[in-house]
């Protein structure tokens, strides 16, 4: 993900697993040369009473430049049946071949219908037994690292970057203290460099590629890929520019019509996850100059930013969706079931032994990311009857907040307002914390939902705390155009007073004047450059909410640098401009939703 020195601007181009290989520190982390060819498998009998792939709606059915697009996948005249029941036969039936390092090599786009059988571990080796820390760690060898147990490599891990200790240093000139480097002064790799080889072994593992004209449907109520993460289309930027000033992108596979249907997709755990001490750290300006409180840190004189009493922030970040679409259009997402598994977040607490201000639950050790994320240069996807359970970070819908121009070495192509339109509908979020979804520019749909969920108990209630408290559903980001409609919420509120605008769409409006400004500097036209939002028909707790609650509100954020919220109608946009649906009440939505949302339901 990462490819340059420079934090890079998106979490979807696999930074942290593959910034070691990258900067060519790690010969160890280089493509296989070792696949070989295989035949291709001879047809085999379609199963019977199996989903098919037709049936899109909503911005899937839309073809990027408006009209109809029917979204086929492999259902096509021609296309190969496979039928598989481990990771051997999955890997073969999406490349064509058989491959050890899924990131260095391209998919099958040809026409083809991939049918899951029972339950298949993406993290197995050859042998199908599970891959261990140690196993990835060994694939870097002994020049990288002289650890060979990753419970002594990861204590010492915590260790060296306790974040305490780590703010002990001058702020960088983005108010934050330093990125967490590859590289020691003696041009060995620290412990984070090592970290990123050892990730980017089970990157090149898990990571799967998914080509063009791809179906992958499960068969019958227990088809399940576990541990893996689903690349739909894929690409990698660089900091490099061309005459142009467009962002070079290299290794992009572009793929399209892709329908993944009546799966459970779960549990894929990141094994070594990366703390980014620069991730939501603030220190609040008043403080410098107050106390022993500054920007510069002075061993001797004992001031810093370690002094200062508002510090907070860091993360621990993973890398991997349990489905990302990253480089695809016309995308087909339905019916299928998406969870964190045996491995929940409560058995990652925060870092035992760090202390105040950095033990807060928001810096648990992460292990999953999304659930099915929507990034980069990926638009025209459907979202429809499916059960998102037991998660945290369930949609991010574009992974930057900066517009921006590209090349792939054959054209240009572009991050911004013309991509990302998602359709969400007829889904249900049961116990999902936030990003339900959470936007950046893309017009996006999401109507007839039901969501379910419990609110930490306020103090003085007795309530039980639930693994994965809710927080919030739509989220406004950078130049969002979000239109909702029609969608049922019923949560415990456990003694919360928060209003219903907070329980909804939240309490901040991520989107900015200063993006805003980026976008249009990047020749997108003001009116797509602005942020929008519409809500009509939400049923919280079976009370309707007033019209125009919602609007009201989010406007209200709009002040100050924060960017101002339009009203998002016909005179921009709305979905029936794009395509035809038929929306319900919020209640009559719920009872479709329980009866049909998921897995092995229709």
């Amino acid at each position: 993900m990462k490819t340059s020195s420079v934090r890079p601007p998106l979490r979807v181009l696999r930074p942290t697993v593959a910034a070691a290989c990258v900067l060519g520190l790690l010969a160890a982390c280089g493509g296989d040369d070792d696949d070989t060819a295989v035949p291709a498998p001879a047809p085999v009998t379609r199963p019977a009473g199996a989903l098919s792939s037709l049936g899109a709606d909503g911005w899937a059915s839309v073809a990027p430049a408006g009209g109809r697009f029917e979204v086929t996948g492999g259902d096509q005249p021609g296309a190969v049946v496979h039928i598989v029941e481990n990771r051997a036969q999955f890997v073969r039936a999406l490349y064509g071949r058989d491959v050890t390092d899924t990131l260095a090599q391209g998919p099958d786009d040809t026409p083809k219908l991939i049918y899951v059988k029972g339950r298949i571990d993406l993290n197995v080796d050859a042998d199908n037994q599970p891959m261990t820390h140690e196993a990835y760690m060994r694939q870097c060898g002994p020049s990288v690292t002289t650890y060979t147990s990753y419970a002594a490599f990861d204590a010492d891990y915590k260790v060296a970057y306790d974040p305490s200790e780590w703010i002990k240093q001058s702020l960088d000139d983005d108010g934050r203290p330093p990125a967490l480097p590859l590289q020691g002064a003696d041009g060995t790799l620290t412990l984070e460099g090592q970290r990123a080889c050892f990730g980017a072994r089970q990157a090149r593992h898990i990571g799967l590629r998914v080509g063009s004209n791809t179906s992958i449907i499960g068969i019958g109520t227990d088809a399940t890929l576990v541990g893996g993460n689903l690349r739909l289309g894929d690409a990698t930027l660089t900091s490099d520019t061309n005459a142009a000033g467009e962002t070079l992108v290299v290794d992009a596979h572009a793929a399209k019509n892709i329908v993944l249907r009546n799966l459970t997709l779960s549990d894929s755990y990141d094994m070594f996850p990366s703390w980014d001490p620069k991730d939501s750290f603030s220190i609040a300006s008043a403080d410098f100059g107050q106390g022993l409180c500054a920007r510069v840190y002075d061993a001797a004189a004992g001031t810093g930013p370690h002094q200062c009493p508002s510090r907070k922030g860091g993360r621990w970040n993973s890398e991997y969706d349990l489905v990302s679409v990253f480089n695809a259009t016309n995308v087909w997402i339905d019916g299928n079931t998406f969870d964190d598994g045996d491995r929940p977040d409560k058995l990652d607490p925060p870092v035992p032994g760090w202390a105040a201000p950095f033990n807060v639950p928001e810096q648990k050790v992460q292990h999953h990311d999304g659930l099915v994320d929507v990034t980069l240069f990926a638009t025209h996807v459907t979202l429809s009857y499916n059960h998102f359970r037991n998660h945290d970070k369930t949609h991010l819908i574009g992974g930057i907040d900066v517009a921006g121009r590209y090349n792939d070495g054959r054209q240009s192509i572009s991050y911004g307002p013309d991509k990302l339109a998602v359709t969400l509908h007829h889904n249900r979020y049961e116990n999902t914390v936030q990003r339900q979804p959470r936007v950046r520019f893309g017009k996006v749909h999401v109507y007839n939902n039901y969501s379910t969920g419990a609110l930490k108990p306020s103090s003085g209630s007795t309530a039980p705390a639930p693994d994965y408290a809710w927080s919030v559903a739509w989220q406004i980001g950078t130049a969002a155009k979000l239109y909702v409609e029609n969608n049922a919420l019923d949560l415990a509120l456990n003694g919360s007073t928060k209003t219903p605008a907070q329980l909804t769409f939240g309490d901040s409006l991520s989107s900015t004047v200063s993006n805003q400004t980026k976008c249009t500097a990047a020749g997108y036209p003001a009116a797509d450059c602005g942020t929008y939002f519409y809500e009509a028909g939400t049923l919280l707790n079976d009370a309707l909410l007033a019209e125009g609650e919602l609007l009201a509100a989010a406007k209200r954020k709009g002040t100050g640098s924060t960017a101002v919220v339009n009203t998002l109608d016909a005179s921009y946009w709305t979905p029936s401009a794009s395509y035809a649906y038929t929306v319900q009440t919020a209640a009559d939505a719920r009872t479709e939703v329980l009866a049909k949302a998921g897995a092995g339901k229709r």
